[in-house]
């Protein structure tokens, strides 16, 4: 078992796949359900020598007293500290080898910080449906490899759902599952008899294009493999994610068992089938020049956008995309020569808020045009009113999670 990270309780807000970069906003308070007068990440400690640690009984993970920002304050040992004006691009471990068209540009960002509190945290009532297997090591070459697998009671051999979360490849863990609305689509998920499988991947801060791919892709070989072990069925799998976490999953979809970027040589499980019969996708896109031209070709009411978006040429997963081996690494990304390419399509279903200001919905629709031209199955579900992350969107998802069923099991 590898070492979990806390969960970072932000909303996956950002322009995940453009040539932009969050703007930092003000310190988090991410102490979310921690006891008053205790020990939580974020919270000042001004009685505590920096460094004195202490294990939190609520959470029971050990918090360090920090520096950050000219103020005392704990934080979770071992996690990333929050850099709201980063003066340059923090070190990249490049030590790891990478797979052909990656780019060996130092991290590009540090995550940026939200002031958010979750509304919603899975209960113990969800919970007791669940057999639930947590810190699931899926690969070795970081502790930040692993995934929890949320398993419905008294159902023999269900489907697997392999969800990869968002947070524009900077933010973001496999605890996103428990909170908010991703908590309440696996409640659904749960009570229609599909088990999920929450996947922890590298974020760009760690290693840059291609980790989270390959991370993703290793994750479906990895639960296919052991898939005896826990009890699912290795035939009726489906991948799905939103916003950084869609386009993994609709790459793990469309890519399957072709050759890609993603693939690891040295996956112990690389001879294991990557293929996938359905792929969720929420707000997300298959092309990393696409979604920047749709946004100039259809401007968006930034009014409605509460997450703001600094222009420029550093993208957080690539780098400086004026490079021409960024350039090409970026096109190595694109899912559509992998989609013509594919001799069996999975099943989509697309799911997009029409006023997204960060991915424009209009990326949900070239991708579903292009399915359908191959003669293959989508479903494209687009939300009146609903902006990128909208609950609207988490609503349509759940509506559709016995049509998703259906598709996993014929």
């Amino acid at each position: 078992m590898s070492s979990k990270r806390s969960p970072v309780l932000a909303l996956a807000l950002t322009s995940i796949l453009a040539f932009s970069l969050l703007t930092p906003a003000l310190a988090a308070n991410l102490d979310d359900g921690y006891p008053q007068n205790t020990a939580a990440p974020g919270r000042t400690c001004p009685n505590a020598d920096e460094g004195f640690k202490t294990v939190s009984e609520y959470s029971g993970k050990t918090l360090i007293c920090t520096m950050i920002n000219g103020e005392k304050k704990w934080w979770i040992e071992g996690d990333p500290l929050p850099a709201p004006k980063p003066t340059q691009a923090p070190a990249t471990n490049n030590s790891q080898p990478q797979s052909s068209g990656s780019t060996s540009t130092p991290a590009a960002t540090t995550a940026p910080v939200f002031d958010y509190t979750p509304k919603y945290k899975l209960p113990a009532s969800a919970l007791s449906t669940m057999t639930v297997f947590e810190n699931v090591t899926y690969a070795t070459k970081s502790p930040t490899q692993h995934l929890d697998i949320y398993m419905p009671k008294g159902v023999t051999k269900p489907p697997l759902v392999v969800w990869t979360h968002g947070g524009g490849f900077i933010f973001g863990d496999d605890d996103f599952m428990k909170y908010d609305e991703s908590a309440k689509l696996l409640e659904v998920f749960i009570k229609n008899g599909i088990a999920v499988a929450s996947v922890n991947y590298r974020l760009a801060q760690e290693q840059m294009f291609p980790a989270a791919g390959i991370d993703a892709k290793s994750a479906v070989r990895f639960l296919r493999a052991n898939a005896s072990k826990y009890g699912y069925d290795p035939k009726k799998f489906a991948t799905g994610g939103d916003s950084a976490g869609s386009y993994l999953a609709l790459m793990s979809a469309i890519t399957g068992d072709q050759p890609s970027p993603f693939d690891d040589p040295a996956d112990p499980n690389r001879r294991t089938s990557a293929a996938v019969s359905v792929v969720i996708a929420l707000y997300g896109n298959v092309d990393m020049f696409e979604m920047p031209a749709n946004n100039k070709k259809y401007p968006c009411d930034q009014s409605k956008n509460p997450f703001p978006v600094a222009e420029g040429n550093d993208h957080p997963w690539f780098g400086d995309t004026t490079k021409p081996d960024v350039q090409a690494a970026m096109k190595s990304a694109g899912m559509y020569p992998f989609l013509k390419s594919s001799k069996a399509l999975p099943t989509f279903y697309i799911f997009h808020g029409l006023d997204d200001c960060s991915v424009s919905p209009h990326d949900s629709m070239n991708l579903d045009k292009a399915v359908k031209v191959l003669k293959g199955k989508s479903t494209l579900t687009l939300i009146p009113g609903a902006i990128h992350g909208g609950a609207g969107v988490w609503t349509a998802v759940m509506k559709a999670v016995p049509a998703i069923k259906k598709s996993l099991t014929k």
